[in-house]
């Protein structure tokens, strides 16, 4: 069992902040930012219970007493009939813009008869304004339906009426990584106080987790993952206070960009354990108002920064959210061993000096020699009683861990070969993964089989 995993699947987290009130069920949408998805990839969502879908059409801007509608340009919408869709629509303006309703409705009418179904209507707003809440009321009213109202968790807990806005439904950006669609960046606690507030005020509304990445500069349509980046040979990584930084020691082919030697890439993205751990905190406390949530942007296919599309919908058909690798032990000889450590899942750790790393325990020897291959460095050291690691000496290690500084998916990292000065009587192995969330994941200790002598 691997230690620190919650090893609860989507439904039973939803399910558990349902259970003050059974009948109620929580849906869950997806925002198709980059485009409609092909067949297959629709179908795994909907068979890994995703219950809706968003689809961008365009922007408005909003003066006093004017509105300009601007068209998106449209994918071919037919793959998504039989789905429940809504239609999202970007709202721009400042101050007191209140736009006017009579103007959208006329340019939005379109739209609404080439989409199939009876479409929903979410406006979303990177910033709340004062207009804004105004704006979305008239147009409810003179389409004659219930609109959406995406804003930031902070601004609609500050601006949202005892009893809401009428015929509008807030949605609450928060948690995730809100940066990426220019949403104002947020710590977690603000965003929990946040949501708390709406739970107060005991009105129905949704929550939107935006898991979209960013990188500076944006990777080419090819695509981009940090393996690309963390290889010491290639950048020198450190840590940001939101994301990661990679200062290139070599020209980089970034998804088909071209990024010279000397240039710095940052990466801020949301892996499958961070997502886990905001839905956790979204839907394990009762909140009795909640209607559901929005995962806001489909995950890439690989190569993906952060959570890919695989690794999403592994997930969310009960997979865990963390890697669960395996440490491969091959003799090369009655005293020598080389050791592997293989991913066999969709997803993949976090960057970390020292926090992604394999363990080699061995009892009656000594090591002679021990050789790296594919991973990023190695100590010497022993485990105590109390099972914490110690670095020592090389002359009294009882232990070896071989260090990455990136576990991808779907991979094996190969090549360590350690040397004994005699067959060891016993060995042991184990592993540790730093993940997308802050925590760090440990596998079993388990015995590994000694060569025939």
């Amino acid at each position: 069992m691997v230690k620190g995993r919650i090893g609860l699947a989507v439904a039973l987290l939803a399910a558990a902040a349902a259970a003050a009130e059974p009948a109620r069920v929580l849906t869950h949408r997806v925002w198709l930012l980059s485009g409609v998805p092909e067949a297959g990839t629709l179908a795994a969502l909907r068979a890994a219970g995703v219950d809706g879908l968003v689809v961008p059409v365009g922007r408005v801007e909003i003066g006093d007493g004017s509105s300009r509608f601007t068209l998106a340009p449209l994918p071919d919408l037919h793959a998504l009939a039989g789905w429940p869709l809504t239609v999202l629509v970007w709202v721009e303006g400042t101050d007191k813009a209140s736009g006017d309703a009579q103007m959208f409705a006329s340019q939005f009418a379109p739209v609404q008869r080439g989409i199939p179904g009876p479409p929903r209507l979410l406006f979303a707003s990177r910033r709340f304004f004062p207009g804004l809440a105004g704006f979305a009321v008239r147009v409810a009213s003179r389409l004659e339906q219930t609109v959406e109202l995406a804003a930031p968790a902070q601004d609609l807990a500050a601006h949202l009426p005892p009893r809401g806005w009428p015929h509008v439904r807030p949605v609450a950006v928060a948690l995730g990584n809100p940066g990426a669609l220019g949403f104002p960046a947020a710590t977690l606690q603000d965003d929990l106080a946040a949501l708390g507030r709406l739970d107060a005020m005991v009105m129905p509304y949704r929550a939107a987790i935006v898991v979209a990445p960013r990188a500076q500069p944006a990777p080419g349509p090819a695509g981009a993952s940090l393996a690309m980046l963390a290889d010491g040979e290639t950048a020198v990584y450190s840590p940001g206070e939101r994301g990661d930084t990679f200062r290139l020691r070599k020209p980089v082919d970034w998804g088909g960009v071209e990024v010279e030697a000397g240039r710095t890439i940052t990466v801020e993205a949301v892996d499958t354990a961070r997502y886990h751990r905001d839905l956790g905190l979204l839907l394990r406390p009762v909140r009795p108002a909640l209607e559901g949530w929005d995962t806001v942007g489909l995950p890439a296919s690989e190569p993906a920064l952060g959570m890919s599309l695989a690794a999403f919908l592994e997930y969310l058909q009960g997979g865990s959210p963390y890697p669960l690798p395996r440490v491969v032990v091959e003799w090369a000889g009655p005293a020598a061993m080389r050791v592997a450590l293989a991913n066999p899942t969709a997803q993949a750790s976090a960057l970390a000096t020292t926090g992604n790393w394999v363990e080699v325990r061995f009892t009656g020897t000594e090591v002679r020699d021990a050789q790296l291959g594919a991973f990023s460095g190695m100590e010497y050291g022993a485990v105590g009683a109390d099972g914490v690691w110690r670095r020592t000496a090389a002359r009294g290690a009882s232990a070896l861990r071989f260090y990455l500084a990136f576990v991808p998916p779907r991979t094996r990292v190969a090549g360590a070969l350690v040397t004994f000065i005699s067959p060891p009587r016993g060995v042991q192995s184990r592993w540790g993964m730093r993940v997308g969330d802050g925590s760090t994941v440990t596998g079993p200790l388990e015995g590994v089989a000694l060569t025939k002598r």
